[in-house]
C-alpha cells in the first residue's frame, strides 16, 4: 500500500510550478501584444501627423484663394479694376478665373478610415487624441454640407460675359491674345443690371467659406498639437 501513496509535497510543489509557468507564459504573451499594439498604436500616430499636416496646407492655400476671390470681387463692385491691375492682365485673368472658384479643399482621411473600418480606434490610448480625431473627421462632413450652398448667379454672368474663346485660350495654353477684349468683357459685366446683386451674393459665399474654413483650420491645428504631444 505504501507504493501507492501520494507525495503531497512533492505535487504540490509541481503544481505551483506549472501555475507559476504558465502565469508567466500568459504574462509575457501580455507584455509581447502590449508591446506590439503600443509599436502599431505609434504608427499611427504618425500617419495621422502626417495626413493632418497635408490637411493644414490645403487649408491655408485655400484661404489665400478665398482671400483673392474676395479681392477681386470687391474691386468689381468698386470698379477699381483698372488701378489695380495696370498692365497686368495676366493677373487680371488668374483673378477672373479665381473668382468663380467653387470647391471645398479635400481631407486627408485613409489613415482614420483604416482605424475606423478596422476597429482599431481604440489603439490610441489618449482619450482627447482619440476625441480630436473623432471630432475632426466628422466636423468636414458637416462644414460640407454648409458650404455645398449655392449663393447667386455670378459664374453663369461670367461665363455668359467673358468670350468663350479667350477663356478657352486661357486654360488651354495659358496666354491671353486679346487682353482689351477681355477687360472690355469685365466693363460689360460691370454694367449689367444683374452684376451688382449677384458679385455681392458671392462675395457673401466666399466670406462664409473663409469662416468655416478657420473654425476647420483651428480644429485641424489643435489636433496636431494633441498629435505631437509625446
Amino acid at each position: 500500500m505504501n507504493k501507492f501513496r501520494i507525495n503531497w509535497q512533492k505535487s504540490a510543489t509541481e503544481f505551483v510550478v506549472i501555475v507559476v509557468g504558465v502565469l508567466a507564459a500568459l504574462a509575457v504573451d501580455q507584455w509581447r501584444s502590449e508591446r506590439d499594439d503600443r509599436k502599431t498604436e505609434a504608427e499611427y500616430i504618425t500617419r495621422l501627423r502626417i495626413d493632418v499636416e497635408a490637411d493644414l496646407e490645403n487649408f491655408y492655400r485655400f484661404e489665400r484663394i478665398l482671400e483673392g476671390k474676395a479681392r477681386f470681387l470687391q474691386s468689381l463692385l468698386d470698379d477699381t479694376i483698372d488701378s489695380e491691375f495696370v498692365d497686368d492682365t495676366r493677373g487680371l485673368m488668374e483673378a477672373k478665373e479665381y473668382s468663380s472658384y467653387r470647391a471645398l479643399p479635400d481631407s486627408v482621411s485613409n489613415t482614420f478610415d483604416e482605424l475606423q473600418s478596422t476597429g482599431r480606434l481604440a489603439l490610441i490610448q489618449d482619450l482627447a487624441q482619440r476625441d480630436a480625431l473623432s471630432k475632426y473627421y466628422s466636423g468636414f462632413e458637416h462644414i460640407s454640407a454648409i458650404l455645398s450652398e449655392s449663393f447667386g448667379n455670378y459664374r453663369r454672368l461670367m461665363a455668359e460675359t467673358v468670350p468663350a474663346a479667350i477663356t478657352r485660350e486661357w486654360r488651354l495654353s495659358n496666354s491671353i491674345s486679346k487682353p482689351d477684349e477681355f477687360r472690355q468683357s469685365l466693363k460689360l459685366l460691370q454694367a449689367n443690371a444683374d452684376t451688382r446683386a449677384s458679385i455681392n451674393s458671392e462675395i457673401v459665399y466666399a466670406t462664409a467659406m473663409q469662416y468655416w474654413l478657420s473654425k476647420y483650420r483651428n480644429q485641424a491645428e489643435n489636433l496636431r498639437r494633441l498629435l505631437n504631444q509625446e
